[in-house]
């Protein structure tokens, strides 16, 4: 039943009918009560935008799970019953007088949780593919938050729904979609563990994926997994291995339909690689084939399942290959395009270009501007729940300590060692959630 509620009309007044703002703001709730009630599962309580949008619509069929309501109630300052109530100002609806007339003591018929638990599936999917709803809401989370608020979520939940749909009845075969949904899933839980420093786990969850994909009918989602993987091998110093993953991509694709998104990250990973090998000539062909085939991609939208690559994605990229090309001014430039491309929505992204920029602005000798961008920086990151962010933090640190006899690069190296201490008390809360600490 659709509705005005008051919830709508609170969040229209905080100006956050925009999910990605309203999760950064429910996600800082979270853990605001995990500390009040002293329990640190309620920091994992998270909201997928498909219930959100639900809740703006007032389409309520059942009140929210009470540890959602809980984050909400200390969110808006009401309580969850008047949030999906009437806004104020209005009768109640005779559903919600007949409820009202039946008094506290009455249960209502239909009081199951309209959202799971962390980790457990949405309730409802969404698309061609029924597991659509939990792999954005997941992938949105992980972006804007960082993986380790979201990552104990998706092994619950590859662990729990996706396991009990691949090995279910006896007798009853899996649908293409349940490997499908398990391939995306996992290729995305390697990404997450990588954020957290788990590179060990990533590679595994990398090489899961790829085999799941081979049980789908897309010969994408393989590829896709290789880009991940390809990519994973160049963080790790694997020019050569990353080279030769992102071939075998090349060559899974030669055999599908045309995809320009993911075919242009297979070559950005080749012009990352040549340019860790050192083959300038080759790298910068695989960088301008990637960029003039990124430029036409709009008109093919990809498939849900394929990592999402821009053009913010690209010049992040050529940023870092030109860098180990030794061409500071155009990496630089490339830098400067990718922060101003990423919208804060894609908030660890951003902060990876940010660092990137920092670091090649002081190479280049412009430390006002290094140190002007590393307060942006540092003003951004301290909710991520990302080890790859605090790395970049320390090696912008490391990069300006040589300067610290200046004013303005002294004022930002304190800046650092506090986000810092803050950061790795809020990654340490990570570690002690249930499922962190076990290998997937």
């Amino acid at each position: 039943m659709r509705r005005a509620t008051r919830f709508r009309q609170l969040v229209e007044e905080n100006h956050w009918t925009v999910f990605a703002t309203f999760s950064i703001h429910f996600q800082r709730a979270a853990r605001d009560v995990a500390r009040i009630d002293g329990d640190p599962r309620l920091a994992a309580v998270t909201v997928s935008s498909r219930s959100f949008d639900r809740w703006l619509a007032g389409d309520l069929k059942r009140m929210p799970w009470p540890p959602t309501c809980r984050v909400l109630e200390h969110l808006l300052g009401e309580p969850a019953v008047a949030l999906f109530g009437p806004p104020t100002g209005e009768p109640p609806s005779t559903t919600d007088a007949a409820t009202a007339e039946a008094g506290p003591g009455t249960p209502t018929p239909d009081f199951a949780p309209l959202l799971t638990l962390p980790g457990a599936a949405p309730p409802e999917s969404a698309g061609p593919l029924p597991y659509l709803g939990a792999l954005e809401s997941f992938r949105h989370a992980d972006r804007q938050l960082g993986a380790g608020h979201v990552y104990s979520s998706l092994q619950q939940y590859l662990q729990t729904s996706i396991a009990v749909d691949l090995f279910g009845p006896k007798g009853r075969s899996p649908e293409a979609d349940v490997f499908l949904a398990a391939a995306v899933l996992t290729e995305m839980a390697g990404w997450m563990a990588h954020d957290l420093g788990r590179d060990t786990e990533a590679s595994e969850h990398f090489r899961v994926a790829f085999g799941l994909a081979h049980a789908t009918p897309e010969t994408s989602v393989g590829a896709n997994v290789l880009a991940s993987t390809s990519h994973l091998a160049l963080q790790l110093g694997d020019a050569g291995q990353a080279l030769a993953l992102a071939r075998r991509g090349h060559e899974r694709m030669a055999t599908t339909e045309p995809i320009p998104v993911l075919t242009a990250r297979l070559h950005a990973m080749e012009g990352r690689a040549h340019a860790r090998i050192g083959d300038d000539v080759a790298a910068q062909r695989a960088l301008e084939t990637a960029r003039a085939i990124l430029e036409d991609a709009s008109a093919v939208p990809p498939p849900h399942w394929i990592a999402p690559f821009d053009q913010a994605a690209l010049a992040s990229e050529s940023a870092l290959a030109l860098r180990d090309l030794g061409m500071l001014s155009v990496a630089t430039i490339e830098a400067e395009r990718a922060v101003a491309l990423r919208g804060e929505n894609r908030a660890r992204s951003r902060a990876f270009s940010q660092s990137a920029l920092a670091e090649l602005l002081v190479q280049s000798g412009d430390l006002e501007a290094a140190c002007a961008t590393g307060v942006q920086l540092v003003a951004a990151c301290e909710p991520l729940g990302s080890s790859r962010v605090t790395e970049h933090l320390h090696a912008l640190s490391r990069t300006l300590t040589p300067f610290r006899d200046v004013p303005q690069v002294r004022d930002v190296l304190e800046q650092l060692v506090q986000v810092n201490r803050r950061r790795s008390a809020l990654l340490a809360s990570f570690d002690a959630r249930p499922g962190m600490g076990r290998h997937p």
